[in-house]
């Protein structure tokens, strides 16, 4: 299983454009957009109904439908994530940004891995789009 990850994680370093992969962290990667960083936050430390009510004007709707999203991340993570680890940001100009990071917890086998899809509109920062599983190969498929 191991080798499958490290596989997918060496075929992720191959896309382009990539942005400086080795010094990523679950904090702020480089130009990164604060957005985002809130957001890794939130999720890190568990406050998915935050996460979704900061998600902006595109996803805050979705609260109403809190239980279909994070229903289960409440049963099965509700303190969070002891660490987590930045592994992917896809930048591409002029206004698109996506981001893959990992969150991890002493005892858990493997990672819960967060895709949030971004876009810039009138110089505002808008998440567009955000999956999270614990199968990573299920994440990697929706790089776009």
């Amino acid at each position: 299983m191991r080798a499958f990850f490290l596989a997918a994680v060496l075929t992720l370093s191959s896309a382009t454009p990539v942005i400086g992969q080795g010094t990523l962290s679950c904090g702020a990667a480089p130009d990164s957009w604060p957005l985002f960083e809130q957001l890794k936050t939130y999720f890190k430390k568990g406050e998915y109904m935050t996460f979704l009510e900061s998600s902006g004007p595109m996803l805050e709707h979705e609260v109403e439908n809190y239980e279909a999203y994070f229903g289960v991340m409440d049963e099965l993570f509700p303190e969070g994530f002891h660490r987590c680890q930045t592994v992917l940001v896809r930048d591409e100009q002029p206004a698109f940004r996506q981001e893959i990071t990992m969150y991890f917890r002493d005892d858990m086998r493997g990672p819960i891995t967060l895709l949030l899809t971004g876009v810039m509109i009138r110089g505002s920062m808008q998440l567009v789009y955000f999956n999270y599983n614990s199968t990573v190969t299920a994440v990697l498929d929706e790089l776009r």
